[in-house]
């Protein structure tokens, strides 16, 4: 089923992302098992200079979902870091893509096309566990994460329904981390929970994190189930940042110190165990929350770690439009405390 924008003649199918990944694979990028499918998908479609006809598109985020669902079978077979192997990559979802149109089933994956029984993430962690401890949570989310992917590839494009359901899932478990009875800096250990927001945050980072941010500092806060839902099933795309800002932060309200410490306490183990790019999202909402409680120290560092990271995140660029310059000769001392980026 082609992705398609009714407004214009655009038509995105799979094929048109065999091809770019084809094309990718001409570039011997590296290529490693922590990149991620969806920040994969996203450097793949930059080197087609495809960003702006699928942002123009009615429903951008089905063509990311879609493109990281072809990536990640072949990311899930990969045992270390492949350097120059975009072409070995590219070959390989050729391979599978083959495996697919002619109705057998890949060597390498068990996702699309298997026909083993899906098993929760959570089971299929604790079948796995080593001793009595609780799974560790970077093991969750990637269980969490192989799930959502598998059971939302379909031959027609990404369900539509599995991605509604995890983000409802999400805002249900965010409402309820927030509801711990914890202590002050007391980090949550409810791993299901936690893992199901690592998911989102790889797959909706944007909408996940206005969910958050709204939660804690909007003047009605905190908001109710249903405007937690209607707030992370909004397209990233759509997502927008300046309003946000606008209403969030320069208002002038002074936030609730318990209701930050509490997010505290979700947001730490998440970014201390999600991949490299969740991890990333939420550095840059921390640096908003520290905007918000007037620490514009504390925001311009974690804003430009994000910002070093990756240039095109909303909120981080977000709290920096809204601190003074600093002097030039003095962030240019501090270039490799920021992996040799400016961070602007």
């Amino acid at each position: 089923m082609p992705l398609e924008n009714t407004d214009a003649e655009e038509r995105i199918t799979r094929e048109t992302m065999i091809g770019w990944i084809e094309h990718w694979g001409e570039s011997y990028d590296d290529v490693r098992p922590d990149d991620g499918a969806m920040r994969l998908a996203n450097r793949i479609i930059e080197y087609n200079a495809a960003t702006e006809t699928i942002e123009a598109l009615r429903n951008p985020d089905a063509v990311y979902d879609e493109l990281a669902s072809i990536l990640q079978p072949v990311l899930s077979s990969m045992d270390g870091t492949y350097f120059a192997g975009s072409e070995w990559f590219a070959g390989e979802v050729d391979r599978m893509e083959a495996d697919r149109i002619n109705g057998e089933q890949p060597e390498e994956t068990d996702g699309l096309a298997s026909e083993e029984p899906r098993i929760p993430f959570i089971v299929e962690s604790e079948a796995t566990a080593a001793d009595t401890d609780e799974p560790p949570l970077d093991e969750l989310i990637t269980a969490a994460t192989h799930e959502y992917l598998d059971s939302g590839m379909t031959y027609d494009g990404f369900s539509e329904h599995v991605r509604t359901t995890w983000r409802n899932a999400a805002a249900y478990d965010w409402s309820k981390l927030m509801a711990e009875p914890r202590s002050t800096g007391e980090w949550s250990s409810d791993a299901n929970r936690l893992a199901v927001l690592g998911v989102t945050m790889q797959f909706a980072p944007e909408s996940t994190c206005m969910m958050i941010a709204s939660d804690i500092l909007a003047e009605n806060a905190p908001l109710s189930l249903p405007a937690l839902r209607e707030r992370i099933n909004t397209p990233d795309g759509m997502v927008n940042t300046d309003l946000l800002f606008s209403r969030l932060i320069d208002n002038g309200t002074t936030p609730d110190p318990a209701r930050i410490d509490m997010a505290m306490g979700i947001l730490g183990p998440l970014e201390a165990n999600a991949p490299t790019d969740a991890c990333y999202r939420i550095i840059g909402l921390k640096a908003m929350l520290s905007l918000a409680m007037g620490d514009g120290e504390k925001a311009r560092e974690l804003a430009e770690q994000a910002i070093g990271y990756d240039a095109s995140d909303r909120f981080a660029s977000s709290v920096l439009d809204r601190l003074p310059e600093t002097d030039p000769a003095m962030e240019a001392a501090n270039v490799w405390e920021n992996g040799g980026h400016l961070g602007r």
